[in-house]
């Protein structure tokens, strides 16, 4: 009885676990090219972890991977968000961690300290851009771009959220 009993709660745990959504956060894309800014690929990358993390600490609606888990795999593909394959071969990285969703963003520079970002919600499977919950053409200069984060997750959030 007793085993029975611990078959059916794994079983529980298993399905549960399993019907939560995998995500990630991919770095942002440095569309301008300027060297100098990739590292906003990371910052804003690991800024939106950090709150999505923070908005599901228990993990009810999704299950985040972990940007180093993330890295990891990228390193393994020998991808680079700056990298012009990026773009293609990412979606093998992806599928290897068996993420379902997928936030990803970029951004171009106007000036020299203007920001000019899109963060989008991909399905993994279909690579199709969620049309609802992005935020296009968000304006910051470079000293306020912490201030986005709000709207982009006011943006994604209802996205990956599990109804």
């Amino acid at each position: 009885m007793k085993s029975i009993l611990i078959l059916i709660l794994l079983t529980f745990f298993s399905i549960n676990l399993n019907s939560q959504v995998r995500i990630a956060v991919l770095p942002f894309k440095n569309m301008d090219g300027k060297m100098n800014k990739n590292i906003w690929c990371y910052n804003l990358q690991d800024t939106i972890y950090k709150e999505l993390v923070k908005a599901d600490p228990e993990k009810k609606s999704y299950i985040i991977v972990s940007p180093d888990s993330l890295e990891d795999e990228l390193a393994k593909l020998n991808l680079d968000p700056s990298n012009p394959q990026y773009e293609s071969d990412v979606w093998k990285a992806v599928a290897n961690l068996k993420i379902k969703k997928v936030v990803m963003g970029n951004f171009n520079l106007r000036g020299e300290s203007r920001f000019l970002m899109n963060v989008y919600i991909f399905d993994a499977k279909m690579k199709l851009a969620d049309s609802k919950n992005q935020i296009r053409d968000l304006f910051r200069d470079e000293k306020e771009l912490y201030t986005t984060v709000p709207e982009i997750m006011n943006a994604i959030l209802p996205g990956l959220i599990k109804k």
